[in-house]
């Protein structure tokens, strides 16, 4: 089996052929005969961990070995687990603790670091390992990863963590707000073997959200309504925002100043775990000096979190260039002949950040996050002669401070039918102006010249409520002149999180605070010349998400029959500027 070319950008497999023949170096152009067989993995406690284990099937001298561990059962990844033994690595695919045929207690997001340090140990120690390990996967696998490297082991080598999920931050409660689907994953990996069937009936999970809303009963009860173990879920739902119990799970800045070893992140523009990857990302670039961070690339194209490991040229309605769409196993080899066999640098990686540009489709490089846009644009919110309460009565999103005091109002009323769903990254959609419910509306004039936008929008609002706590939508669009709707971002807040996600304060009625709407996803899309930004404020209202029912009580515990009416005001003017901030290159096109 030759590894796959199609639909890969100039560049990225370059010398590849190359690398694949050339003497030292693995795997022949045709494919290697490989050997399958299963392994019992002792831990430090007395615990084995099963796992599957790849190699080519005649092996003249051990090889590095690459890992990982999956709590969806060891099958998970054959098809990837073959293609990198038949080009000349060990690969190995372990269970995690309590999943498939591995012993011990199964608890997700926590344990999995100290396991998978002991794996790596272990493996290095067998004849078929050359003593060099690797690890690499996506989403849960990915968070192994980083867990992993807390760890420190010794022989690890070099890590490719893609679609990261970070616990408490992205998942289970982005933006401490608990999503329902927790159950539901749960359900699929709580009992040792996978749960396909009942993981994707969708219209099972859907009817059981529903039902907290219909007979009345708190979100803590989430795992009695749908039937879920309640032996982790209750324990997740103690935790309800980011506080020290998602905390411990995760690296910590003197972790990350210590991780200087070879590390390959990837995501995508519309991958739901982006905010994780991102998160482990920039806190390692924050803490580690520059001769590690310098070891750290990052890579994102226009991608959803199944997309970050099989890509397509079409993603939430949108179509994006065929050279979007890599070959990630090929990109992996590169990578793992670069890092074990001193092989060329893989092509697409031409600077440390490696970024799609939709719009303009291509891609684009640079030496740091901070370096891609040069500056930003600000876009303050007014409404002169209108009340922005839809889009034919929008507001104003202008260039200045609007110079007289003024504000617009939505009434939220929690047991409405619910409608307002949670964060779509950069999703694309009809555009919810246009839906019904309540909302505010802001859109700018057709801008002049085609307009860069690269990296994280913030929206700075001058709210002011009149219960103690409120979910808030922020969606920002853009209009074309032909009348398409593209969304460029989403970011949501819990009024109680308004000073962070570690935090919970409820607010002071009557207060004019700013709140600052930062989890926006990073992006980068060039706005053609003559369309328009649309920003759109909402209720978060969905049985997708824990509802906000804003009686300022616990947020497992309050019911529909405390939910209370608020008006909430956004505020703007000298006092109160108001502002969407859009990162921006200074002229789009330019390198």
């Amino acid at each position: 089996m030759k590894p796959r070319t199609q639909h890969s950008p100039a560049g990225l497999l370059l010398g590849l052929a190359i690398l694949l023949g050339q003497g030292g170096l693995p795997g022949p152009l045709d494919a290697q005969e490989i050997f399958i067989t299963h392994l019992a993995i002792p831990m430090p406690d007395g615990v084995e961990l099963t796992a599957r284990l790849y190699r080519p099937a005649e092996m003249e001298a051990p090889v590095p070995v690459i890992v990982t561990l999956t709590p969806y059962t060891a099958d998970d990844a054959h098809a990837r687990a073959r293609f990198f033994a038949e080009n000349g690595y060990v690969f190995l695919n372990v269970d995690t603790r309590g999943r498939g045929g591995s012993g011990g207690e199964y608890r997700p997001l926590a344990q999995d670091g100290p396991d998978g340090a002991a794996v790596v140990e272990w493996v290095a120690q067998q004849e078929w390992s050359d003593g060099r390990v690797a690890m690499r996967g996506g989403s849960y696998r990915g968070m192994v990863q980083w867990q992993t490297l807390r760890e420190r082991p010794s022989s690890l080598v070099t890590i490719v963590p893609t679609a990261s999920v970070y616990p408490g931050w992205d998942f289970p409660n982005p933006s401490g707000i608990f999503m329902s689907y927790a159950a539901q994953w749960l359900a699929f990996t709580e009992i040792g073997s996978a749960q396909g069937d009942l993981f994707g009936d969708g219209q099972y999970w859907s009817s059981r959200f529903s039902v907290l809303r219909d007979e009345g009963r708190p979100f803590g009860e989430l795992a009695q309504v749908t039937g879920a173990s309640g032996r982790i879920l209750d324990e997740w739902l103690e935790h309800p925002h980011f506080t020290e119990y998602w905390q411990a799970m995760s690296p910590g800045p003197d972790d990350y100043a210590g991780f200087d070893l070879p590390i390959l992140t990837i995501t995508g523009h519309f991958d739901g775990d982006q905010p994780g990857a991102m998160k482990y990302y920039r806190d390692h670039m924050e803490a580690a000096p520059e001769s590690a961070s310098r070891n750290h690339w990052l890579l994102m194209g226009p991608w959803n979190h199944g997309g970050t490991r099989n890509p397509s040229p079409s993603t939430a309605g949108l179509s994006f260039g065929e050279e979007s769409v890599l070959d990630m196993e090929a990109l992996h080899l590169e990578w793992f002949h670069w890092i074990f066999h001193d092989g060329p640098r893989p092509g697409i990686l031409e600077d440390r950040v490696v970024y799609w540009v939709m719009g303009s489709e291509e891609w684009r490089s640079a030496p740091s996050l901070d370096a891609v846009a040069q500056g930003e644009r600000s876009f303050y919110l007014s409404s002169p002669g209108s009340d922005a309460s839809e889009v034919f009565r929008s507001g104003r999103l202008g260039g200045e401070p609007p110079s007289e005091a003024d504000s617009d109002s939505y009434v939220h009323d929690p047991l409405e039918e619910p409608g307002w769903g949670g964060p779509g990254g950069g999703a694309s959609g009809a555009g919810s102006a246009f839906r019904w419910g309540p909302k505010l509306v802001y859109q700018s004039d057709p801008v002049e010249s085609a307009l860069e936008v690269a990296g994280y929008m913030e929206l700075e609002a001058w709210l002011e409520l009149d219960v103690p706590d409120t979910d808030i939508v922020a969606n920002v669009y853009e209009i074309r002149r032909n009348g398409q709707t593209i969304r460029l971002g989403t970011s949501e807040l819990r009024a109680r999180h308004r000073h962070g996600e570690h935090t919970s304060e409820l607010v002071e009625v009557g207060q004019v605070e700013r709140y600052h709407f930062d989890r926006f996803y990073w992006f980068a899309r060039t706005v053609e010349a003559g369309s328009r930004i649309r920003l759109v404020l909402t209720p978060l209202n969905t049985p997708s998400r824990q509802i906000n029912y804003q009686s300022g009580l616990h947020p497992m515990e309050e019911t529909p029959a405390d939910a209370r009416v608020g008006t909430i005001r956004l505020h703007h003017g000298p006092d109160h500027p108001s502002r969407l901030v859009l990162p921006v290159r200074e002229q789009a096109g330019t390198r």
